[in-house]
């Protein structure tokens, strides 16, 4: 289109530096994508053979009388949990867990050392988990002799004998007593 100089009005004069900044700055978020792959992939590449080796190296193996709990690969832990120790074993299973079909089982011990309300030791990703959780139960019962693990149809014969129920009576009676003694004591000197 011809345009003579009469006829132009104004020209549009483009920022040339503020455009080359702004696709500039644009490419900065795909860039880092970009480059980072290679450092993703080869961290992953890591991530993984160390993870081969970590998870080479746990174990727990339930003996007749404890839970032997080994982990560590640079800082070996070995941990001897007594059968009769063990209040509870939790199981955990979140949403990405249960994609992958895992479960983790928390070891509660009385008198525990671990965090506040976590477990003493968590052991991730055992095959068969409800089988492993129910056989560490059952030895514990069997050894502890629980009422859990023996299921008989005769009722319990009385623990107490007539005269142990009478001493007990007896007790109880002095121990009245004496609490209506202090009790009196306590009135007379408050009225004073």
């Amino acid at each position: 289109m011809n345009t003579t100089n009469s006829d132009v009005i104004l020209n549009a004069v483009f920022d040339k530096k503020t455009i080359i900044k702004y696709h500039w700055i644009m490419l900065i978020p795909i860039a880092l994508f970009i480059i980072t792959i290679p450092f993703v992939i080869l961290g992953a590449i890591i991530y993984k053979f160390f993870l081969v080796r970590i998870v080479d190296n746990w174990s727990a193996t339930l003996t007749s009388r404890s839970l032997i709990v080994r982990k560590g690969v640079f800082n070996k832990i070995e941990k001897t949990i007594p059968l009769e120790k063990i209040t509870d074993l939790s199981t955990t299973e979140g949403p990405i867990m249960r994609y992958c079909g895992l479960k983790s089982i928390g070891v509660e011990t009385a008198g525990q050392s671990g965090a506040s309300g976590a477990p003493l030791i968590s052991l991730l990703g055992i095959v068969d988990t409800d089988n492993f959780r129910s056989q560490v139960l059952a030895q514990r019962d069997l050894i502890t002799g629980s009422s859990a693990a023996i299921n008989t149809d005769k009722p319990a014969p009385p623990s107490s004998s007539p005269g142990e129920l009478q001493e007990i009576a007896d007790t109880l009676r002095r121990m009245e007593t004496l609490l209506d003694r202090i009790a009196s004591g306590n009135n007379d000197s408050s009225g004073q």
